[in-house]
């Protein structure tokens, strides 16, 4: 960081030695993986490669520097590098995009009490504003450019704003020249640069700033201030061309002597004006690359000095010399706008090809979207396949398992039905040889009762045998009618008794299920109809029936 800062304050004097610098500050940036040491090293050699008129180089270094600043969390650094890309861009007239850099600069060094680089970021937006014949912006951002300039506590920063505010007063003055408030405002801003370089002389790096202040005032006086001031105004014209020529600024050496040329024209004396510039332009002629620009310009005026004391033939060869030095500096501006032109192309050329990576990053990432969406949906399919293939597997088992169930229980049922049509058919036999037996009984008991000598006991027995014969014939026919039954029906009412109903109950609800009356079922039997309705009661209660059910329409329900 040190080399950088001396690099940038070399390049007045020793223009290799702060390349020097700034080259042997990137190569120690390079042993760090933190980015803002390689950024504020390539911003540097930006500005320096301004400053030699070396635009593409320029773009270069600005463009790997912005590389850096995204390895670096400095703000400070990484808005002066957007503060150096803006300059570079305001330097190729590309204003648009200076100024969104510029803003980008700011946006960066918010709140970082960076107030050195915010004063040039507002410096370089009035410069632009100014072009942009915008007044209100230009006075706008030349007073924020004074006031972090006056935080900043550095001399420079706040010479150079003090330059800037002093130009916006005397710009506005020549638009209104009866404000004379604004010449006095504008003297004082650069009596203020002045003054500030005398009182802190060791820690003043751009002292092109102090000449262009004392040769500011020399002009005011020369253009504003009637002749008596020359003498005044010949004390800036000194004190700009002693450091002018310390540090070798053409411009402002053929200014100084412009002036003085002026005055003594003024005057009518020709001569001192055509000698005057004569000294000027050796001065710049002799200096390490002189400005061809400046150098035509001097030899302009010489033109018209001698034009105007009458020397024709001296005016026709300086105004030849002027045409000579213009087309060189025709030839170097063309070469500089081609720069200028280069420089953009290549920044519009890197633009399209972020936007086509930022276009084909976008398609990727909707690309991998639709992949990762494609590889979701497909095991999810194959989640799905597998559930329903399971479900339908299990499904299959279940529903062959209750298939094997359910032939198990018929086969059980059916076996359970034939033993209780076997038992039935045993009981069945067993009343019929009871019948047959008690029938013979009777009916030996009707041949010994065929004695007449048996009276009246005869009678009774005749009577009870023929009760007992319809007893029979009843019991036949219910015996029938058990028989034309389908067995499941005693299962299932044993089943709602849980096996509790006596062989006359299952008797009883036969007879039900046919449609006797309780009257008609007590005749059958040969009981009280009151018997019966007890029994109906008692057979409700092992059914498990409440007082409230019916009997008869469970017991046709169970048929």
């Amino acid at each position: 960081m040190t080399l950088s800062h001396l690099g940038r304050n070399l390049y007045e004097t020793d223009m290799p030695a702060a390349l020097n610098a700034a080259n042997e500050a990137l190569k120690l940036s390079h042993q760090f993986s933190d980015g803002q040491y390689s950024a504020f090293a390539l911003a540097t050699l930006t500005y320096l490669n301004v400053q030699r008129d070396s635009l593409v180089l320029a773009q270069k270094n600005i463009d790997n520097a912005l590389i850096y600043t995204e390895k670096s969390t400095n703000k400070v650094v990484n808005g002066y590098v957007w503060l150096r890309k803006g300059w570079l861009e305001y330097t190729v007239n590309n204003t648009a995009k200076a100024t969104a850099s510029l803003f980008k600069a700011l946006q960066l060094l918010e709140g970082q009490k960076a107030y050195a680089y915010e004063s040039l970021v507002y410096h370089y937006l009035a410069s632009i504003y100014a072009d942009l014949k915008d007044p209100e912006n230009l006075k706008k951002y030349t007073r924020l450019s004074l006031n972090r300039a006056k935080q900043s506590r550095e001399p420079d920063i706040i010479c150079n704003a003090y330059l800037a505010t002093g130009s916006s007063f005397l710009q506005s003055f020549r638009k209104d020249p009866s404000q004379k408030k604004l010449l006095d405002s504008a003297l004082y801003y650069n009596q203020q640069v002045l003054q500030l370089s005398q009182s802190q002389p060791k820690r003043i790096v751009n002292h092109i700033n102090i000449a262009a202040a004392a040769l500011n005032i020399a002009n005011i006086y020369w253009e504003f201030f009637p002749k008596e001031y020359k003498d005044r105004a010949k004390s800036y014209i000194n004190q700009a061309l002693t450091i002018a020529r310390k540090f070798r600024h053409e411009e402002v050496i053929a200014n100084c002597y412009g002036i003085l040329s002026e005055y003594a024209i003024v005057d009518g004396n020709y001569a001192e004006a055509e000698r005057l510039f004569l000294s000027g332009f050796a001065e710049v002629e002799s200096s390490a690359g002189g400005s061809i620009a400046v150098k035509a310009s001097m030899m302009k005026g010489l033109a018209t000095v001698a034009e105007k004391s009458g020397n024709t033939i001296k005016a026709l060869e300086y105004y030849k010399q002027y045409m000579q030095y213009e087309h060189e500096a025709y030839n170097a501006a063309k070469l500089s706008i081609a720069q200028k032109l280069e420089v953009q192309y290549e920044a519009e050329k890197k633009e399209k090809e972020l936007e086509t990576l930022q276009e084909r990053a976008t398609f990727n990432r909707k690309l991998n979207f639709i992949s990762i969406g494609l590889i979701i949906a497909g095991l999810l399919a194959l989640i799905f396949l597998f559930r329903s293939y399971h479900f339908r597997l299990k499904s299959s088992m279940q529903q062959e398992k209750l298939r094997t169930e359910e032939a198990a229980r018929l086969k059980a049922e059916q076996e359970l039905l034939e033993e209780r049509q076997d038992k039935l058919q045993k009981e069945l036999l067993a009343g019929n040889l009871q019948v047959e037996q008690k029938n013979e009984l009777l009916q030996t008991m009707r041949d010994k009762l065929a004695d007449p000598e048996n009276g009246m006991f005869k009678n009774q027995m005749e009577r009870i045998l023929k009760e007992d014969q319809r007893m029979d014939e009843d019991f036949e026919h219910a015996k029938t009618s058990l028989t034309n039954i389908h067995p499941e029906f005693f299962n299932r009412l044993q089943q709602q008794a849980n096996n509790k109903l006596t062989r006359l109950d299952l008797k009883h609800c036969t007879y039900i299920l046919m449609g006797f009356s309780n009257k008609e079922i007590a005749s059958r039997l040969g009981v009280d109809p009151k018997s019966i309705i007890m029994a109906r009661y008692r057979i409700k209660q092992k059914l498990n029936l409440e007082k409230e059910d019916s009997l008869d329409l469970l017991i046709q329900q169970l048929s």
